[in-house]
This record gives structure tokens, C-alpha cells and sequence, in this order.
């Protein structure tokens, strides 16, 4: 044990050798972003993940967005557009705007990605895509398209936000065919030049770009999963900014001369998720006894030093709906050794649990271990790769996993809860497998409802059918927090999570 912490520590020192002879950047010219795990994939219609959507918000742009600051819809692509009818978009999309390879956008381009939304190819071909008809566009003229919806769909143009209805070059993509996505082409403000998988994603300045210029050349997501890895990194300038700001640092970072904290409320929930269809967890009063094992607050004030948020249930605060008569559940072994005992395990039970590397996650998952072993419940903890912990948890096999699922694409409920719960997503990004009649019926309907006041009576349905089925057990709402060069100006204004484009920070003048 003595040995493994010296060989530790010796690796941390000579890092930091290495690291603190390269020194900041005199100037903005290249910039480099340390994040906690690599991208996963680079195609729009397959990432989930909240890595992967913020490179490919800087290759790749949707025909709109809304704004992080007034919530306003703006346009990206297109230049303006029309509502024909409740389920009839027109858009009108901006002339002259390049891809990266030189073609111009066209409405072609845009029926051929949004289309492909729809098709079984796309993880969001049971959620967000099959709200777009696969018939139901029409070509107009090169810059003019309309595009239809399965019937009426509340929120869907803001839907639009989300990476899923990028758009890219349709020549490019039947050109290159499945090698297309690891070189991704886009009208974004950023071209993409290499991914090296676990170490580095390279981009550079598209010259030609249709709107503002980045203030630097060219952009590093630099992989460290290692915390401590990635503070060094930050106080040496190796990176110019950090994602996931280990919280136990925060207090002495904050008092540093050569960099800066910056903290803003979570827009990404951490849950523990239970497979509701394999034993003993089928069993809704388990999933209930976990939930009473598990004190949140401690978990939050060992795991992120309390620079979190322990939310009422699975839905985030920044969403527009806000459930009524919401129930607590604090921590109550005794209650939860009387849940077990009544489904026939008084006498415990073992559980895999399954994480990614994400180094949070796992000091999470031994929290939850001991919390979980005072009612009797022993845990195996299994972490995986963040790419692989992906592909194993579709397989449906586990027991818990530990996992996020973020708001920064959208803040509507309904387009929140149906990729998490609604199962048509088993085998996606349902990673609890819950399938439930009554709450795919919730959830269809307020999907296809406009009138605000009806969706709002849909929503709290489901959060009730939810917390009667209990698929997870919601830990917390990290703060997001960002480590930083003092120099870097522009992070202040981040709206959106980890998800923002960071072409617009720069240095002080």
C-alpha cells in the first residue's frame, strides 16, 4: 500500500515537472479546455452525452437555438421562419453560409438531417426524432423548406436546440459513408483537424465562417481524467480552462494569484438508476427501500463538498415546469429494512453497481456503498471506461448504475423525461428499462399537446406515476464548476452548462 502511494505521488511530481516548464499562453492564439472524459462520438444522431455535445456544438449548428440568457428562440441557419400551422414549419435559411469542405447550405442538406433523425440509425429515433415526419418534407426552393411534425408537438421548435438536429453536408456524408463522423463536416465557427480517442480532440477556425469569428485559431478538448491530473494542468498553464472543477479544491484555488473560480448553478442531475426489470429491483418496494438507505445530504457533503443541490425529484429547476405536493423521502434505515423485509429480503441482498470513470462517480459509488450495506444490501462496484460503460449499459444486465443526465439542450419536461422513461428508449438511453403504460401514454400525450395549461396537468402526472414507480433514486445537482486562467474573461456569461461555446471568451485587456 506504502509503495502505490509513493509511486502516486512520484507520477504527480514529475508531471508537474513537465507541466509547469510549458507556462501560459502569451496570448488567446490557441486555446486548450481540460475535460473529465473524452467524446464518445462526433455524430449527432448517436452522442448522448455531454462531452460529445460540446465538441460538436462547435462543429455543427441546428437551424435554431435559444438563447441561454433572455430564452428567447434565435436563428443560426436559418434566417427566419414561419408556423403555417400547429405542426407546419417553414424555415428560411440564411444564403452564402459554407461548410467546411467549400459547398454551400441547402435545403437539401437540411431535409437530408433532420430526416435521418428519423430513421433507426439515430439513438433519437424514439424520442426527438419521431416527433418529425419522415414525409413530411417539402423542398421549396434552394434557401426555403418545410418541415412537419407528427401531429401537434408542444415544445418542439425549442426542441431544436439540441445537437440531434444539427445539420451537415449531404454530399459529404454519401461521399464518405460510415467514415464520415470521424471527420465530421459543418457550418460551425470551428473545423475539425483530429481526434486522437482518449487524449485530445483538435479543432481549428473556420475562416469563412457566416457569423462572429472565435477570438483564437485553433480549440483543444485536452482529455484528463484524473482530478488531480487536470488541476495541474490549470495551475501550470498547460490548459487554459477546466470542466468539473474537483469541489475539494475550490477553497484553495480561490485564493490563487494565476487562475479563477467560477461557479454557476447545475444544469445536469447525477441519479442512481435500478433496472426495473431484473430481480429483485422489479420490485417497486426495493427500488423504495433504496431510496430510504441513501442519505443525500451526506452523500452530497462528501462527494461535492456540498457545492450542490439536492433536487426534489427527477427533474432539474431550470425546467419550465414546477411539480406540485412534491414528497421527501430522508434517509430512514429502519423504514428501509421493513420495505426488504415485506418483499422477502430481510436478510439483504447483492448488487452490482456500474459507473463510469468520471472520478465524482466514483467516490460516489463508495458512498452508496456503505449507506447501502447498513440495511444489508452488499455492493460490487464495477467502473468502465466512459465510452464502454455506455455500450454495456444497453446490453440491460446490470443492477444500479450511477449516471447524468443534463438540461442543457432543453429545458422542457416532456422532452426531458421521454428519452429517460418512456420505453421506446430501452435499449438507449432508458438505462433503467422502465416500462410503464400508464406513463408512455403521459408522456405521448404531453408530447402532442400545445395548450400550456393541459401540459402542465400531463406533467404532474407523470412526476407522480414516476414517483410511484421510483426507477431511480435522484442524488444531486452538481454546481457546474469551471477552473480557469485570471486572465480569461467571458466565462461569467455561460448559460448553459458544459455545453456553451467558448469561442467568445478572450483575454483582459
Amino acid at each position: 500500500m506504502g509503495k502505490k502511494i509513493i509511486l502516486r505521488a512520484l507520477c504527480v511530481a514529475l508531471l508537474l515537472m513537465v507541466l509547469t516548464t510549458m507556462g501560459f499562453a502569451a496570448s488567446m492564439d490557441a486555446f486548450t479546455l481540460g475535460i473529465p472524459g473524452d467524446a464518445k462520438s462526433l455524430d449527432p444522431q448517436k452522442a448522448v452525452d455531454s462531452m460529445s455535445f460540446a465538441v460538436i456544438k462547435h462543429i455543427n449548428e441546428p437551424l435554431v437555438t435559444v438563447d441561454g440568457k433572455t430564452k428567447e428562440l434565435v436563428p443560426v441557419l436559418a434566417e427566419r421562419w414561419e408556423i403555417l400551422d400547429d405542426q407546419t414549419y417553414k424555415f428560411y435559411l440564411k444564403k452564402g453560409v459554407k461548410f467546411h469542405n467549400g459547398d454551400e447550405l441547402t435545403a437539401e442538406d437540411v431535409v437530408y438531417s433532420l430526416k435521418r433523425a428519423t430513421s433507426p440509425e439515430s439513438v433519437f429515433a424514439g424520442s426527438k426524432g419521431k416527433f418529425i415526419d419522415p414525409d413530411g418534407f417539402q423542398i421549396i426552393d434552394k434557401y426555403t423548406v418545410i418541415v412537419k411534425t407528427r401531429g401537434p408537438v408542444g415544445g418542439w421548435l425549442e426542441s431544436m436546440k439540441h445537437p440531434y438536429a444539427s445539420i451537415y453536408s449531404k454530399r459529404a456524408v454519401e461521399e464518405a459513408g460510415s467514415e464520415y463522423f470521424r471527420n465530421p463536416i459543418g457550418t460551425g465557427p470551428f473545423k475539425f483537424k483530429s481526434w486522437v480517442k482518449g487524449e485530445r480532440v483538435e479543432l481549428t477556425a473556420f475562416e469563412d465562417y457566416h457569423g462572429k469569428k472565435p477570438n483564437f485559431k485553433n480549440l483543444t478538448f485536452l482529455v484528463l481524467p484524473d482530478d488531480s491530473s487536470r488541476v495541474i494542468a490549470l495551475e501550470t498553464g498547460t490548459v487554459d480552462m477546466i470542466y468539473a472543477l474537483p469541489p475539494s479544491d475550490c477553497a484553495r484555488l480561490e485564493g490563487s494569484s494565476k487562475v479563477k473560480v467560477v461557479e454557476a448553478p447545475g444544469l445536469v442531475l447525477t441519479y442512481l438508476g435500478m433496472n426495473t426489470q431484473k430481480k429483485p429491483l422489479n420490485d417497486p418496494r426495493i427500488r423504495l427501500a433504496i431510496e430510504y438507505a441513501l442519505n443525500k445530504e451526506a452523500y452530497n457533503a462528501v462527494v461535492y463538498q456540498d457545492k450542490s443541490v439536492v433536487p426534489a425529484g427527477p427533474l432539474l429547476a431550470a425546467s419550465t415546469f414546477t411539480p406540485q405536493g412534491v414528497k421527501s423521502y430522508s434517509c430512514d434505515v429502519q423504514k428501509a429494512k421493513e420495505l426488504l423485509k415485506e418483499a422477502g429480503y430481510a436478510d439483504g441482498m447483492t448488487l452490482d453497481l456500474w459507473m463510469s470513470n468520471f472520478q465524482e462517480q466514483v467516490n460516489g459509488a463508495t458512498v452508496i456503498q456503505s449507506m447501502l450495506a447498513q440495511v444489508g444490501i452488499k455492493v460490487n462496484i464495477q467502473v468502465f471506461e466512459s465510452g464502454v460503460f455506455d455500450e454495456q449499459v444497453k446490453k440491460n444486465t446490470h443492477d444500479l448504475i450511477i449516471s447524468r443526465w443534463g438540461m442543457q439542450t432543453n429545458r422542457d419536461a416532456g422532452q426531458y423525461w421521454l428519452p429517460l422513461f418512456h420505453s421506446s428508449s430501452i435499449g438507449a438511453t432508458n438505462w433503467t428499462a422502465l416500462k410503464d403504460e400508464t406513463l408512455d401514454s403521459y408522456i405521448d400525450t404531453v408530447n402532442t399537446t400545445v395548450d400550456e395549461g393541459k401540459r402542465k396537468e400531463l406533467f404532474q402526472k407523470i412526476w407522480d406515476r414516476l414517483d410511484e414507480l421510483h426507477p431511480v433514486v435522484v442524488l444531486t445537482v452538481p454546481n457546474e464548476l469551471y477552473g480557469a486562467r485570471k486572465d480569461l474573461v467571458g466565462l461569467e456569461n455561460f448559460y448553459d452548462g458544459r455545453l456553451n461555446y467558448l469561442g467568445d471568451l478572450a483575454l483582459e485587456d
